[in-house]
């Protein structure tokens, strides 16, 4: 990574953004990363490693209310869906590339799917990785949507947020870090249908400081990096990426897009995970099936959710793969 360069910009709405920057060797693309909860821009390390060689350009920001992106906000109001795309552009923009693809997992493809919708014409592409493509609509009450899930599913798959939403959950969190990260990177991740999808267990877990066996592929770098992260940072920032949706702070965008708009106009690429309890393989299809009208890759992966780090050479093949047979400049 000796060619990656470390970088801040200022957006107009004075948030200080890190991210990591390679520029693109002529003929090739630029490949914007965009990370989730509770991650940081590191989480792309394969990624990086395996396109920066092969001439790819790369933009990979620490997302609003991790890593090194301040100030950790606490305003939900900050973690506005469209601002936070706007906030990506600026970020483009200000390095003059062109023909970039933007790849998001978890919220990041929830950026993604902002990208898509506001702001098609600035991208050849749109990838998502084990998370689908969420078109901007009215998020329900959490009790209407996680009993939707039960019906349809057998269980809820968002309990989790019951936990996420209250006042003490960034405190519980910092103070039983282990117990939080062996639940967001389990080895087993069939856990998930329990601590993660139930509401109330993933809470009892953290405050009872109760460990699990971790993901072999969390190396002993990589979990360091988080727990300094979260550490330095703190919780009670990032999670205002569910209170936000929770109070209904996203809520208005439908109202400002067409349904021209919310249709996937560009190449995209789906990466679906069969083992994420949180974006099940037939909705995770099903979503992005519904809205892409420029062609459409899904590749299929026997993981969990954190995709790109349990199968990175599968993974990077697919999506290398997915690039060089769609877009010439790959």
């Amino acid at each position: 990574m000796e060619n990656v360069q470390s970088k801040y910009k200022q957006t107009r709405r004075d948030i200080n953004y890190h991210y990591l920057f390679v520029r693109a060797q002529p003929g090739k693309p630029t490949l914007l990363f965009i990370h989730g909860f509770p991650s940081t821009s590191y989480e792309w390390y394969h990624q990086i490693n395996f396109f920066e060689p092969k001439g790819y350009g790369l933009v990979v920001p620490d997302i609003l209310g991790l890593g090194k992106t301040e100030p950790k906000t606490t305003n939900p109001n900050d973690f506005l869906h469209t601002e936070v795309a706007n906030d990506l552009v600026e970020i483009l923009d200000g390095e003059g590339v062109e023909d970039v693809i933007a790849i998001g997992h978890d919220w990041g493809s929830t950026i993604t799917s902002i990208l898509s919708v506001k702001h098609s014409d600035r991208f050849l592409g749109f990838g998502f990785t084990t998370v689908t493509y969420f078109p901007p609509s009215v998020f329900p009450p959490l009790e209407t949507l996680l009993e939707f899930q039960r019906q349809t599913y057998g269980r809820p798959l968002m309990g989790y947020w019951t936990f996420f939403s209250q006042d003490d959950a960034a405190s519980a969190i910092e103070e039983n870090i282990d117990s939080f990260i062996d639940v967001i990177y389990p080895a087993d991740p069939e856990i998930w249908k329990t601590y993660v999808n139930l509401p109330g267990e993933w809470e009892a877990f953290v405050k009872q400081g109760k460990t699990l066996p971790r993901a072999p592929y969390l190396t002993a770098e990589h979990y360091e990096h988080i727990k300094a992260s979260l550490y330095e940072g703190g919780l009670a920032s990032p999670l205002n990426w569910y209170k936000s949706n929770l109070q209904g702070v996203n809520n208005h965008i439908r109202d400002t897009v067409s349904e021209e708009d919310i249709k996937i106009r560009k190449p995209a690429f789906m990466a679906v995970a069969k083992y994420d309890y949180v974006c099940p393989r037939d909705f995770a299809i099903a979503g992005v099936e519904k809205h892409a009208v420029g062609g459409l890759t899904i590749v299929e992966f026997d993981t969990g959710h954190w995709l790109q780090l349990e199968k990175p050479d599968e993974y990077n093949n697919a999506l290398e793969r997915w690039l060089t047979s769609t877009f010439k400049s790959a």
